[in-house]
Order: C-alpha cells, then structure tokens, then sequence
C-alpha cells in the first residue's frame, strides 16, 4: 500500500506507487549476471550474490545518462580494435 505520508491527488500517489516499485525489484548484478541487486541506499546498490558493491541510479542501478555512456565506451573499444 503507498504511504499515507503522501498529499496530494491520485496521480501523485500512483508516481510514488511506480518508484517505489522500481526501488525494491530485484536487478540483473553486471559482474555475476544473476538477478540478485538490491538499494543499499540511495544510489548505492549490492549484489547479495557476488558481493559486489557499486553507484547507481536513486532508484535503479542504470539511468538513462549512464546507458548511453557506456554505449559510447563500448562503440569506442570495438572501433579502436578494428
């Protein structure tokens, strides 16, 4: 259930409903590719399989910005191979 801390009208509580939602799932770990990444804290999230501990989004492990970077790094190694 959302918080009652909340004011405001439905569209408010359903956005709270969506983060919160988002914050909690379990995500895929980049190192050992298992489905066990969980927020430590804001931004901080930990693999409780491998251990590995790394920054994030506030409320999930990738943001957009931090997609399309490592999109750039990758295109830029495979080009640098060839």
């Amino acid at each position: 259930m959302v918080s009652s801390g909340v004011r405001g009208g439905r569209s408010v509580k359903l956005r709270l409903q969506k983060i919160q939602k988002k914050k909690r799932q379990k995500y895929i770990c980049p190192r050992c590719e298992k489905k066990s990444v969980k927020r430590k804290e804001t931004g901080v999230w930990v693999c409780r399989s491998c251990g590995v501990v790394f920054a994030g989004g506030a409320y999930s492990p990738t943001t957009p910005t931090g997609t399309v970077a490592a999109r750039i790094v990758s295109d830029l190694k495979k080009s640098k191979k060839a």
